[in-house]
């Protein structure tokens, strides 16, 4: 992957064009606006934005963004994180300029109007309800709270009720040109685009890039990075269904031991013959779904366990998931275990890159972040890497933590909130056993 700054310093990062290769291509604008740079008065202002870019954008109005969309036939959307607010485009490799155009339109040049804000101000607080109405969603949102305390990282992106009602179109433009700066801009395109000359494209690109001149603003605050806090908090949501999440900090996504993170969260609930798939969900009965994994992020991560139950079983899961994470020590992964584990994350490397758009989500963090990326070699190899001993080391460094690390939440109805969830993962002496 080939990386070049425009004049201005947003940067494109490109892989081999032209005929050969293939018949589709991905184009992406990522803007390093998410919403933990929003401060408490603009909390839902980065996922609203990306909403507003399609009610106008380069001179496009809604329809005719929609039939643009429509004529690409492909994929084109959106999406906001906490991180990071990303516009993409999967075409036909004969469309890839016009997808470009489109994508780079909607990030760099939306229109923002008031009455457009009125109108989508109710479809997001719809898609708010919705959110608040399921427990996998709020348990999620609540973990995070749970892990990190009132760090920006742990907020709801969709903001609040309160959040969305109190937002104006001026602040909405106010957060767009202080956040959506060409030193935090980056457009990746991968598979077939450029068409028969992919160096004259490539100028193109860089000189439609480096014409963004945004107004001169305050550069936003540095990112402050996130300390564990550690904690139990429940949440009531109406039904009979619960859902369960409980982790621990993490190192993040760069770091040499993510892989062995990765690793662990496949053993413990990322397959069929995982263990707490097995225990909870095989043997017990108690769970239709029930999953662990490890989230990366550029400046901290997470590996955690969840698990979707009856209302009346949420203790009685937590208590399973709690000697499970014991068992890791108690019976170490087995050469079984780590081979079906290693297979399975080999496997989604494999597979993310046989699609433009899969090479391009990958690549774009590493590049985002100024840091070499690694080829899908180098990421195979990492997981070979990975022995019984690297995973017995990663959760002896977890249990080490003890009880102020350990984040666990509950989201369900009342019968479900059972206080002193936590004390399940820990021995009498404090520390996870």
């Amino acid at each position: 992957m080939e990386v070049e700054a425009a004049a201005n310093g947003c940067r494109l990062a490109m892989e081999s064009g032209g005929a050969g290769h293939g018949g589709s291509a991905a184009v992406a604008v990522f803007v390093g606006a998410g919403s933990r740079d929003e401060p408490p008065r603009e909390w839902g202002a980065a996922h609203l934005l990306e909403h507003l870019a399609f009610k106008g954008a380069g001179g496009l109005s809604t329809a005719a963004l929609a039939d643009r969309m429509d004529r690409l036939g492909g994929d084109v959307n959106a999406y906001t994180t906490r991180e990071v607010t990303c516009y993409h485009a999967h075409c036909l490799a004969e469309d890839w300029e016009a997808a470009f155009e489109l994508v780079w339109a909607l990030a760099t040049a939306p229109h923002l109007e008031a009455e457009d804000l009125e109108r989508e101000r109710g479809v997001v607080e719809a898609e708010l309800r919705e959110a608040l109405n399921d427990p996998e969603d709020r348990a999620e949102n609540t973990y995070l709270k749970a892990l990190w305390g009132d760090h920006p990282v742990s907020r709801e992106v969709l903001g609040s009720a309160a959040s969305l009602r109190r937002m104006t179109i001026e602040g909405l433009r106010a957060f767009h040109t202080r956040t959506y700066a060409p030193a935090r801009t980056l457009v990746v395109v991968a598979g077939g685009w450029g068409g028969p000359d992919p160096a004259e494209a490539r100028a193109r690109m860089l000189r439609r890039m480096a014409a963004w001149a945004p107004s001169p603003a305050l550069t936003p605050p540095p990112r402050g990075e996130p300390t564990a806090f550690g904690a139990e908090r429940l949440t009531r949501v109406a039904g009979d269904q619960a859902y369960v999440v409980m982790g621990w900090p993490a190192v993040p996504w760069n770091h040499p031991d993510a892989m062995i993170y990765r690793m662990l969260g496949v053993v413990l609930g990322g397959q069929n013959t995982s263990r707490l798939w097995q225990r909870i969900r095989e043997q017990e009965g108690l769970a239709y779904q029930v999953g662990a994994g490890y989230s990366g992020h550029r400046d901290h991560g997470d590996l955690s366990l969840s698990a979707a139950v009856a209302a009346d079983q949420v203790e009685r899961v937590v208590t399973e998931m709690a000697a499970e994470w014991r068992g890791i020590t108690e019976r170490p992964p087995t050469p079984d275990e780590l081979d079906r584990a290693a297979t399975q994350l080999k496997i989604g490397i494999v597979f993310q890159e046989e699609s433009p758009e899969g090479r391009l989500h990958r690549v774009a963090p590493w590049v985002a972040a100024g840091w070499t990326v690694p080829t899908v070699a180098d990421l195979v190899a990492a997981v070979d890497r990975v022995r019984r001993d690297d995973v017995l080391r990663v959760v002896d460094e977890v249990n080490r933590q003890g009880m102020p690390r350990i984040a666990l939440a509950a989201a369900g109805p009342r019968r479900a909130l059972v206080p002193g969830l936590r004390a399940r993962f820990v021995d009498e002496t404090g520390v996870p056993s």
